[in-house]
């Protein structure tokens, strides 16, 4: 009997694991549409650290083992990507000198998104699993939150720091039964974000705030929110209302009592695409990784989010946008859909 070889590689072609991380060379469209993009509009990811991304950000030669440490540069040239979020400062607060190596993978007019230690923004200590444990003594705790997490993070990243996010994770039922325990969380929140904008020695970063307790979103908190400069984070994720809704708030944060006619943002606009709708973390990472292409489209959800970087066009004032790949299967594919609406440069039929 005959064996066939002609499919066999005489040689490995596989990229060497722990080679050089590097970039994907750009094709035609996607240059064209960072060219289109407005300067103040800030698009990017959650992360970077995507071996599924090999052919898309990096090239195919690239080596994955590295991502984490050396990948941030070959990300940057990804010709729409001007932001990119620093989640994993929400676990452990990191030092001065690490927010410092990040600022100089990237260009001058790269701005980063940083997520501020969950120790000063969750209410609760939680257990392994995310089971609140007991009442968290370092909630809201202005201290620490400058010492272990601003100063550093505005000293290290210097003029690429964009926006400094607090997400604030659900507060236990039980504890806001009742309204005056609601209006007292408010007035603890407002009273944090004013002392640290006091503190602070420079004001050029926008500071956001991403509340996960539906209960407070409220008029109440808007105008308490809104009277400490914070800038409110639009967050799609599950647990929260939708686009359209929260983009309600934002009008509400901007122009109080004012329901009809033109509308200019005030401010920044922050928009973080966590999570599709129905999805959890575990489930979507288990059935779309390695996140290499779109897995549910959320025209809707995407539209939406192109509204409202169209305003801050409008508007004069700056528009970050982050996703994450459980959005909708791969981040990066995810974003170049959102600057080709923008910029009137989808093409029909184009291979994702």
């Amino acid at each position: 009997m005959t064996r066939r070889f002609e499919n066999v590689s005489l040689f490995d072609d596989t990229p060497p694991m722990s080679g050089p991380v590097v970039a994907e060379p750009a094709d035609r469209d996607l240059v064209r549409t960072a060219q289109k993009l407005p300067r103040n509009i800030y698009l990017g990811t959650s992360s970077w650290n995507f071996p599924g991304w090999r052919g898309i950000v990096w090239s195919h030669a690239s080596g994955l083992s590295q991502l984490s440490q050396q990948g941030l540069p070959a990300y940057s040239k990804y010709p729409i990507f001007r932001t990119v979020g620093i989640d994993r400062a929400f676990y452990r607060p990191l030092q001065k000198n690490v927010y410092a190596g990040f600022a100089d993978q990237v260009p001058d007019d790269f701005r980063f998104l940083v997520k501020a230690p969950q120790i000063v923004c969750d209410s609760v200590l939680r257990d392994h699993t995310g089971r609140p444990m007991h009442a968290n003594p370092d909630y809201l705790n202005a201290d620490r939150a400058l010492e272990e997490f601003v100063l550093p993070a505005v000293e290290g990243l210097g003029n690429k720091a964009g926006v400094l996010v607090f997400e604030m994770p659900n507060i236990p039922r039980h504890a806001l039964i009742e309204r005056p325990a609601q209006y007292a969380a408010i007035a603890t929140m407002a009273d944090f974000f004013s002392q640290i904008k006091s503190r602070m020695p420079t004001q050029s970063v926008t500071f956001a705030v991403e509340m996960r307790t539906r209960v407070l979103l409220t008029p109440r908190w808007v105008k308490e929110m809104a009277s400490t400069g914070v800038r409110p984070v639009l967050s799609l994720h599950p647990s929260m209302p939708s686009i359209m809704r929260q983009t309600d708030m934002l009008r509400l944060f901007d122009a109080p009592g004012v329901e009809v006619g033109p509308w200019q943002a005030a401010g920044d606009i922050v928009i973080r695409w966590s999570l599709a709708a129905g999805g959890t973390y575990s489930g979507l990472k288990r059935d779309w990784a390695p996140f290499n292409r779109i897995q549910q489209e959320d025209i809707v959800a995407r539209e939406g989010i192109v509204w409202l970087l169209k305003l801050a066009k409008a508007s004069g004032v700056r528009a970050f946008v982050v996703a994450n790949n459980k959005a909708e299967g791969c981040a990066p594919l995810t974003m170049r859909a959102i600057a080709e609406s923008l910029t009137g440069t989808w093409q029909k039929g184009k291979p994702e």
